[in-house]
Order: C-alpha cells, then sequence, then structure tokens
C-alpha cells in the first residue's frame, strides 16, 4: 500500500472518532432569564380589545402584537373610527373585515407579503369613451 491510504484511512478513522464527539449538552426545561418572561415577548399575554367604543386602531394594534401580519396606512385609519359592535367571527380575516365593514373598508390576504392589507371598498369607476364611426 502507498503512503496515500494511510493517510486516507488516518482521515476516515478522525472522522470517525470525531463523529462520536457529543459536544456541549442542549438547554433543558423552561429559560428562567428575566427576557423570557417579560409580557411583552410572551404574544399570548396580549390582550384584543373587542368592546363597542374601542378605538379601530387600538384594535389593529393588539392583533399586530399577537402575531398577526396587518398591514394599514395610518391615513386609513381615522381617530374617529370606533368599534360599533363587538364583533362575533373567531377568524381573524372575519373578523377584520367585520371590524371594518362598517367604516368603508375591508382587509385582503396580502400574498406577496403574508399576512392582511387593509383596502377601501370603494372602487374606482374607469369611464371608455367611444367615439361613434363617421357617416360617411
Amino acid at each position: 500500500m502507498s503512503r496515500i491510504w494511510y493517510g486516507f484511512a488516518l482521515f476516515c478513522a478522525a472522522g470517525i472518532c470525531h463523529a462520536q464527539f457529543e459536544g456541549a449538552p442542549l438547554p433543558a426545561g423552561q429559560p428562567i432569564g428575566a427576557e423570557f418572561q417579560s409580557k411583552v415577548v410572551d404574544p399570548r399575554a396580549v390582550e384584543i380589545p373587542l368592546k363597542p367604543g374601542t378605538l379601530i386602531s387600538d384594535v389593529l394594534t393588539a392583533l399586530t402584537d399577537k402575531g398577526f401580519r396587518i398591514m394599514w396606512k395610518p391615513a386609513q385609519v381615522q381617530p374617529n373610527m370606533k368599534l360599533l359592535e363587538k364583533p362575533r367571527a373567531t377568524r381573524v380575516d372575519n373578523l377584520l373585515n367585520e371590524i371594518l365593514e362598517p367604516w368603508g373598508m375591508r382587509a385582503d390576504p396580502d400574498l406577496m407579503r403574508g399576512g392582511y392589507l387593509v383596502k377601501d371598498l370603494k372602487k374606482k369607476k374607469y369611464t371608455v369613451e367611444q367615439n361613434a364611426p363617421p357617416d360617411g
């Protein structure tokens, strides 16, 4: 056997020995650091205000803090927009549409970035002018 084969055998043996090394142990149990005990980090700690009279912007912010990705423009949601009645829907897309419908808006799925995009219900009217053919 040549020296190359001895080197190859030694290299394989070193690889096998290294693969059997356990390494550092993985952490077990619940984390106990202060950053894990914060209420801000835990999405379940966010309460969604769904009472009549609550500002729509507060509801959208609470849903965003809960982990749902909802995008809206601040100019769309005016400060005078409030919940008119307690919503009955349990799914987030139906809930958003039930909240926004009295104000002329809806929440559409944002397929490019994920989540929901708040849009106005008003559709732009396009007019098409047709010129009559000349009589000739």
